[in-house]
């Protein structure tokens, strides 16, 4: 069974994004999103590349492709240098693309000036090879952060997107039962779940993610 409305999804989950009391309509939200409304029926899924290959990338746009659902990828400009017909594939069906950063770095470690160029770059890299740009959406490699990076990010105008849900899948032990079973037993409307383009796990258990989260009656959208 599909979600026949992915694109309806992907919107009601932009618009129902946690605005904290008192922000200003006027004023960009640099504020970290961890969760989305559970009201919505929406559950995000988000894919990371950092310095990996290809790896299963090709099989899950398949899968997505079949479904005609949308997600967010998260790309590392390494990711989207070495994997060029891979990154322009994941425009040319419709996902929404995001910052990860260039080469997969704690950004807990760098100063503000290599946090700015390791976004900024990673920007540049993913307009060039992609044609278009990132902000305001950017997700720190292994969720390193803090309120130093969030802020340094913040006023390069990104926002830090986390994760509500680790499917668990660059484990060392992970399976595809493993991955599928932990998704499909934790995950609620607004979740935004965590996922990475290099597992094979993930690929063989997308297919029963997708179909158990249709059977719940829930959509699959964007952030």
């Amino acid at each position: 069974m599909r979600s026949p409305y992915p694109a309806a999804a992907a919107l009601a989950l932009a618009l129902m994004l946690w605005v904290p009391t008192g922000a200003s309509a006027q004023e960009p939200d640099y504020s970290e999103v961890v969760h989305g409304a559970p009201s919505s029926g929406i559950v995000a899924l988000t894919f990371d590349a950092g310095n990996e290959g290809g790896g299963a990338a090709p099989q899950v746009l398949q899968t997505l492709r079949e479904r005609g659902l949308h997600v967010t990828f998260f790309l590392s400009g390494h990711w989207v240098d070495h994997n060029t017909e891979l990154a322009r594939q994941m425009v040319a069906d419709g996902h929404e693309i995001a910052n990860h950063s260039y080469d997969h770095p704690d950004l807990t470690k760098l100063g503000a000036d290599q946090i700015v160029w390791e976004l900024d770059y990673t920007d540049q890299v993913i307009s060039v090879v992609m044609g278009i740009h990132t902000r305001p959406y950017f997700r720190p490699p292994f969720g390193a952060r803090n309120r130093r990076v969030l802020d340094v990010a913040a006023a390069s105008g990104f926002r830090s997107i986390y994760w509500s849900l680790d499917s668990g899948d660059w484990l060392p032990h992970a399976t595809a039962g493993v991955v599928a079973a932990k998704i499909l037993r934790y995950v609620e409307p607004g979740d935004i779940v965590l996922e990475h383009v290099g597992s094979q796990e993930t690929a063989d258990a997308l297919p029963v993610v997708l179909d158990e989260l249709a059977q719940r009656g829930w959509h699959v959208g964007t952030v």
